[in-house]
């Protein structure tokens, strides 16, 4: 019989307890704890060092559909465990790996336990071939083992459970609820994860987050301390709590799929004891029942939990969309202000549009595109006061458009468009703004000596200034050298018609790039990912790390938008993969960016962290564009 005095389970809850037999345990104190040890190592002072590598289950036969428990457990030191092949059954969970120290027979020893959550598919004997493990150059193999897989019964409710504590099929499960199964593209779903128990659920854990195939998601904030709460589910009452809730914007018509959620629990159980006939079992006495030694008759089971998929059908958008309609799709207000109305020439003035109301916000871009050729433009700042709640994305998303005036002459902005679907109308709805007149003035020390007379390319000749010739009374000589006609004459004449000549090329060919907006971003592209992962670093230095994985989330989904010239709306992790292959990434490049969008959308999930650090994730984003950069330009 062996003694387990510490017991930590990587990623678990750790516990201190003896072993009673393979697979239950009774907590005990830390006083009591220690009482214990101290007995035996004043009875067996021995140390063991022998090293075996041993395979079990917890239940042999299993039932048809029944899960089920096997550990492979080293004895003593090694790496590099390989497991078996278990294809005849399911793998629900695994490997889950633990360390200890117990007390064997009176002999310290120190043990890894690999453990795996399996479920049985079909009926038949099977065999489970042995585990592996390197220890020093040696292989250590485990014993294999066979599984006899029956035809079990169910009783009423499709549960099953017996006397050793294991927990019924229908105890403990996750399930979906979403607000609505039919909706039209980009109109908002939320769709809610909820942990239902029957049972004491000491600890869970998820390890599979949801995928949103064709979704933009946007994760509502959850509260640190799960409320539970009660709900009756085909007449069975059940404690509910709820583990995520997502907003989901879909990016594509058709059935799209909100993936499944798996994870595992621990549930504590009570379990029934036999009186054992050894004479040194002395924990099935009823004075170790006692609180000081902790309570006998219960189990903490393992046991693993996953939600079903759930469908979702998108309607298309209905023809017909007015000018002005970029996909915004809810109910918005649209408002423009001009911060000044009279300017001079290189002056910087500032147009804000403001868009207020419900829905898909933050895949919203600015209305305005039509900007007069005498201005220089900059991409504008986006500023969001979003709340993600029940009802989806409300708040409002401003942009800051900077123009500086290079010409004088009097403008008018806009009118600008903007029109948006409204889903609960069914109908498009079209909003204008009116028209911002601006006045620019010559600035001083301006020297430009052209100016618009209302065209863009209607110019005219301005400011041919006549010096007055002043008279002298001294003797006029005649110059010994005349300038007139001479080479550097011809030479300062030439340069200034030719810096002309190429100041109108490049003019032109910055108009032509701006034009090309599809381009003009696919150009830029790394010069706004770099810029965006300097506010992601922002957060990450004062330990926003929530802020941190979105921000850089974000970085990547508008960098890999623009590069690749495909709207953020159509990409996803598999598609992005496929994208950057063919635009000529290598297949390296191409998985580091799907692993970086998961590891980012994982850590956005109710606050949880990977196993990555934030300061290793901002290098590895910073390479990984610089690197894409360079293959895409080849």
């Amino acid at each position: 019989m062996g003694n387990e005095s510490k017991q930590t389970n990587s990623g678990k809850m750790a516990s201190n307890c003896f072993i009673l037999n393979r697979f239950a345990c009774v907590p005990l104190s830390p006083m009591a704890l220690a009482f214990m040890l101290l007995i035996y190592s004043f009875a067996y002072p021995t140390i063991s060092s022998a090293q075996s590598l041993s395979a079990s289950v917890n239940r042999n036969p299993v039932a048809l559909g029944e899960q089920f428990q096997i550990t492979f457990t080293l004895n003593g030191s090694g790496n590099t465990f390989t497991p078996p092949a278990m294809n005849e059954f399911l793998v629900l969970s695994g490997p889950n790996q633990s360390t200890s120290m117990q007390i064997v027979n009176g002999s310290f020893s120190q043990s890894v336990s690999y453990s795996y959550i399996l479920q049985a598919k079909k009926t038949g004997t099977f065999k489970i071939g042995p585990g592996t493990v390197n220890s020093g150059g040696k292989i250590i193999q485990s014993n294999p083992i066979t599984i006899n897989v029956v035809a079990g019964s169910q009783s009423q409710g499709g549960q099953q459970q017996n006397n050793q504590g294991n927990i019924s099929s229908g105890s403990v499960f996750i399930r979906v609820s979403v607000d609505k199964k039919s909706v039209y593209k980009g109109e908002a779903v939320v769709a809610t994860f909820k942990l239902y128990t029957n049972v004491q659920v000491v600890n869970y854990s998820i390890s599979k987050m949801p995928s949103y195939a064709g979704f933009w998601s946007q994760d509502m904030e959850m509260p640190k301390q799960m409320t539970l709460y009660n709900e009756n589910v085909n007449g069975t009452p059940y404690q509910v709590g709820e583990i995520k809730k997502v907003v989901l914007y879909p990016q594509q018509s058709g059935i799209l799929t909100i993936d499944q959620m798996a994870g595992e629990c621990v549930a504590r159980v009570r379990v029934n004891r036999n009186r054992s006939n050894n004479p040194f079992d002395i924990f099935n006495d009823p004075f170790f029942s006692d609180p000081f030694f902790g309570s006998g008759g219960v189990r903490d089971v393992p046991y693993a939990i996953k939600s079903d998929p759930v469908k979702i059908t998108v309607k298309e958008l209905p023809s017909g969309a007015p000018a002005g309609f970029n996909g915004a799709v809810g109910e918005f207000s649209l408002e423009t202000l001009l911060d000044r109305e009279k300017v001079k020439t290189n002056d910087a003035v500032n147009l804000r549009i403001k868009l207020t109301g419900r829905g898909n916000l933050k895949l919203i871009e600015s209305p305005f595109s039509t900007i007069p050729e005498e201005f220089e433009s900059y991409d504008p700042k986006v500023g969001d006061q979003i709340s993600i709640g029940s009802r989806g994305a409300t708040g409002t998303r401003t942009f800051e458009h900077l123009l500086i005036p290079r010409v004088p002459g009097n403008y008018q902005l806009g009118p600008i468009d903007f029109a948006y679907f409204n889903p609960e109308t069914e109908a498009y709805v079209s909003l204008s703004s009116p028209p911002i007149k601006l006045e620019v003035e010559k600035g001083k020390g301006d020297t430009s000596p052209i100016v618009s007379s209302g065209g863009k390319s209607d110019f005219r000749i301005i400011g041919r200034d006549i010096k007055y010739i002043k008279a002298s009374s001294g003797k006029i000589e005649k110059a010994h050298q005349r300038f007139f006609g001479t080479w550097y004459f011809y030479l300062l004449t030439l340069v200034p018609i030719t810096a002309m000549i190429a100041l109108a090329i490049t003019k032109r060919k910055q108009i032509a790039m701006k034009s090309d907006a599809v381009g003009y971003k696919s150009r830029r592209a790394n010069a706004m990912a770099i810029k965006r992962m300097k506010e992601a670093e922002r957060n990450m230095m004062q330990g926003e790390n929530g802020k941190f994985y979105e921000e850089t989330g974000k970085a990547i989904w508008t960098y890999l938008s623009d590069r690749l010239r495909i709207p953020v709306s159509e990409l996803s992790n598999e598609h992005v993969v496929a994208e950057l292959k063919k635009a000529g990434a290598t297949d390296s490049t191409a998985d580091s960016f799907k692993l970086l969008l998961e590891t980012c959308e994982f850590a956005r999930f109710a606050g949880a962290s990977p196993s990555t650090e934030p300061k290793l994730i901002y290098d590895q984003t910073i390479k990984l564009i610089t690197d894409a950069e360079k293959e895409l330009a080849s």
